[in-house]
């Protein structure tokens, strides 16, 4: 009866101690699969990391690559350009050197055709008008003799009680004639004899004939600048003063109204009264009084 106690004993323990065992490995085993699983999770976490960097990555390449199409578009088109351009450029040189030829041809043919005329003109005219068995021919230097001729037989008249003067310019006047008392000149700070009128005018403005008349002078002076002298007939002359950009010269005959000039900047003798037009009338080379003759 004793032993068979003790021999149940044993079985006892031994399965108890198979109980433990098994409990140890089971802890083991959980303990392993928790930690697999913490290593699944972050490996999870790390993976999606990496897969969301490649999709950045995979983005800014493309984004690199679309910036790099539309640059080579950009300079596909800039060269399209340019070279359209060149093509336009030698086609109208082309266009211009076509359009010389045809220039070049026509001024030949111009000529030609001038050169036929003149010829027959020259047919046409008698080549003995006075008779005398030689043939007349007139060379440009006689036809402008013929035309100095006219010129000069150009009948000039001014009469004061009949004849009226227009105003050089549309302006105040600055400061009146007077040779018989002395009057104050502001830039020269002086008191002086004035034989002619001063009219107030605008730089650039044109100067009119005041009549019919031929230039017989022109010259630059230190107190009026640059001055024309006209002469209207009848030991009448007229002297425009501070002009410039003349359109006339000497010996040329101008009708009443015609511009002789334009206004310029006023001589260092004008300084203060500003732009202005020196109009001087003459009778047989003495100054008289303009206002008793403008209109």
């Amino acid at each position: 009866m004793t032993g068979k106690r003790k021999k149940k004993g044993g079985f006892s323990g031994g399965r108890t101690v198979t109980v433990a065992f098994s409990l140890c490995l089971l802890a083991v085993v959980t303990m392993i699969g928790m930690y697999t699983v913490g290593r699944t999770d972050q490996q999870q976490k790390e993976l999606e990391q990496q897969i969301a960097e490649a999709e950045e990555e995979a983005k800014l390449k493309e984004q690199a690559q679309a910036e790099a199409e539309e640059k080579a578009r950009e300079a596909a088109e800039q060269a399209d350009e340019t070279q359209e351009a060149a093509s336009d450029s030698a086609a109208r040189d082309k266009e211009g050197e076509a359009l010389a030829d045809a220039g070049e041809d026509m001024a030949e043919d111009t000529a030609q055709i001038d050169g036929a005329e003149l010829e027959s003109e020259f047919a046409e005219t008698d080549p003995d008008p006075y008779g005398t068995g030689e043939t007349v021919i007139l060379d440009s230097t006689q036809e402008a003799s013929s035309t100095d001729a006219a010129a000069e037989d150009i009948v000039l008249s001014f009469s004061p009680d009949s004849d009226r003067l227009l105003w050089p310019v549309a302006g105040n006047v600055l400061m009146d004639y007077s040779m018989d008392k002395t009057v104050y000149f502001t830039t020269l700070d002086q008191y002086k004899y004035n034989p002619a009128v001063i009219i107030q005018g605008t730089l650039d403005e044109s100067v009119m004939a005041a009549a019919e008349g031929q230039i017989t002078k022109i010259e630059t002076l230190e107190e009026t600048g640059m001055t024309v002298t006209m002469d209207i007939g009848d030991g009448y002359e007229i002297v425009y003063g501070q002009l410039k950009e003349l359109p006339v010269k000497e010996g040329d005959h101008v009708m009443a109204g015609d511009t002789i000039g334009y206004v310029s900047e006023p001589t260092r003798f004008y300084t203060k009264e500003g732009c202005n037009v020196y109009f001087e009338v003459r009778k047989d080379g003495e100054s008289i009084d303009p206002m008793e003759l403008l209109q």
